[in-house]
């Protein structure tokens, strides 16, 4: 990641920090205190994470150990050791206030999204906030101009032709199985991310990372006590709950913590 430029590459990190401060404004949040970095590599974001929030806890996990290692040892990050399949990584449910995932989704197919996205949101504690990037429409009109990301002419235009009729493609890189490039479309992602999860969308910028990644932050909503229902929610004779959705009418959008609706 480093390519000999030392410049570029601390630009690279600070550019997480400016897209994270800007998720972390949209939800009104303070200084996270516990922050996960996956994949962390050899802290090309940590190190950024590290001064933006001293005093933060920092997470270090990568499937590469020796970044893991080098993360925990230089940014005093605490280091875990990631795995293929995402349920298989030791971290706790419901652990982190913030969780960064710079070029991961990137890489991996349609399956291991939805697996990724499923143990964010486990891990995640309630109204903390996830951010990760995915490669969106530039990243398309980038390979349109010629720009190869490391795949073959062909694997380039079955990539773009399933991008354009799907809104999502992927291929995987020659030689490699499991690992690859994936193309994303804001409406897949966005339907992706909500879908089943009780969380709520608060950003997204394309092209935002280093003028190239896209970036979505969402919001993982808080539960509600019994007594803590907002006044809106209405009750039949018998006590149960009626189909009203909980809405701050000043707003004309959900309350904190209130479910959403499934995107179809």
């Amino acid at each position: 990641m480093f390519e000999g430029d030392e410049r570029r590459y601390l630009d690279v990190g600070l550019s997480a920090i400016r897209c994270i401060r800007h998720a972390l404004a949209m939800v009104g949040a303070g200084a996270p205190r516990r922050i996960l970095d996956l994949p962390c590599g050899h802290g090309r974001v940590l190190r950024a994470l590290r001064v933006a929030w001293p005093e933060a806890e920092l997470t270090a996990c990568d499937l590469a150990r020796d970044g893991v290692d080098f993360c925990a040892r230089t940014f005093g990050a605490r280091p875990v050791y990631s795995e293929v399949d995402p349920r298989a990584v030791a971290l706790a449910r419901e652990s982190f206030d913030l969780i960064w995932v710079g070029s991961l989704l990137t890489h991996l197919d349609r399956e291991r999204w939805s697996a990724f996205l499923e143990c964010f949101h486990a891990w995640l504690a309630p109204e903390g906030l996830l951010v990760f990037t995915t490669l969106g429409r530039y990243a398309a009109y980038r390979i349109e101009q010629g720009v190869e990301y490391g795949l073959d002419a062909r694997q380039r235009s079955g990539l773009l032709a399933d991008f354009s009729r799907d809104g999502f493609g992927y291929r995987d890189y020659p030689g490699q199985s499991g690992f690859g490039l994936a193309l994303a479309s804001p409406p897949f992602v966005t339907r992706l991310v909500m879908r089943g999860h009780d969380a709520r969308l608060v950003t997204y910028g394309e092209a935002l990372w280093d003028d190239h990644q896209d970036v979505v932050g969402c919001q993982k909503l808080a539960r509600l006590r019994e007594e803590e229902e907002p006044p809106c929610v209405e009750r039949t004779p018998h006590g149960a709950r009626s189909s009203v959705r909980a809405v701050d009418e000043t707003q004309r959008r959900p309350t904190r913590g209130a479910p959403l609706p499934e995107v179809r």
